[in-house]
């Protein structure tokens, strides 16, 4: 990738982890902050990130969360799209009850962690979520983009071809843009309801996307000076790093010194018994 790559990539990755009502904000900083380090076709791309409706945002939280379900699902559909090549009826039917079971507690554990955050789902996000998974299940590229942690709206799998994923995702988990996939359309009813759902949240937010002269001015500079600081914090803690070290070696010193003078006492002291049993000596021989 790109030096551009890597830092929408890198955005995007801490963009989708944010509770969803700071998504524009953090958003524009993001934006800002690559603008501000020269990198203006980064801050382009960052500010075009989609918003994830509820649902996607929920998934997005579920696959943090806990990967371990994901990688359940994900192993699931690689085999069950395994036997679907091989044209194994038997390995597709004995995993019939797996299938229901993984599904439901994926469906589970992300209305799980959406309560949890504060957004309970509502029965469509919960058939939102099952429709993601069916399609996760069905397509390797579906699979990987509910990995990612970086959906911006629900799947679905009209049951042939391969799942369509504009607009689905952010960013995928190797930092690749998502293109458009032909093949299989989703589902009509599903996806209308993503995209009213998308398109009001993007009606409101328009005149947020677009930073002001002024706004941007101001977050480029906030961006500076948060780097400056953050410049001069590690310089400051380099200095006691250094001081710490010089006071080390310095009390070790000390102790040699003190060791030394306590040695030296004592040979002033035996030296003072000498003299003095000498002199007694003498003055007896008178």
């Amino acid at each position: 990738m790109s030096d551009t790559d890597h830092v929408v990539a890198a955005a995007a990755a801490q963009l989708y982890a944010v509770p969803l009502a700071e998504f524009v904000a953090s958003r524009k900083v993001l934006a800002a902050s690559a603008k501000a380090d020269g990198d203006a076709a980064a801050a382009k791309e960052i500010l075009a990130l989609r918003k994830p409706t509820v649902t996607a945002w929920a998934m997005n939280l579920a696959s943090r969360a806990d990967p371990g379900v994901i990688r359940d699902l994900v192993g699931l559909g690689a085999r069950m799209r395994a036997a679907q090549a091989r044209l194994d009826a038997s390995v597709l039917t004995s995993v019939r009850g797996e299938r229901d079971a993984t599904l439901a507690a994926y469906v589970e554990h992300v209305a799980q962690v959406a309560t949890t955050a504060g957004a309970a789902l509502s029965g469509s996000g919960r058939d939102e979520v099952r429709a993601s998974a069916i399609a996760a299940l069905a397509d390797e590229s579906a699979s990987h983009a509910l990995a990612s942690g970086q959906l911006t709206r629900a799947l679905s799998y009209s049951g042939f071809g391969e799942v369509d994923l504009s607009g689905a995702v952010g960013i995928t988990s190797s930092g690749s843009i998502m293109s458009v996939l032909r093949g299989g359309k989703p589902d009509a009813d599903v996806e209308a309801a993503s995209e009213r759902e998308s398109d009001e949240e993007d009606e409101e937010e328009d005149d947020e996307d677009e930073l002001t002269e002024e706004e941007l001015a101001a977050a480029v500079a906030a961006a500076k000076a948060a780097k400056a600081a953050a410049r001069a914090r590690r310089a400051a803690e380099a200095e006691v790093t250094a001081a710490e070290a010089e006071m080390k070696v310095a009390q070790g010193r000390l102790e040699e010194a003190e060791d030394a003078a306590r040695t030296a006492r004592k040979a002033v002291v035996a030296a003072q018994k000498r003299l003095d049993a000498a002199r007694t000596h003498r003055s007896g021989l008178g």
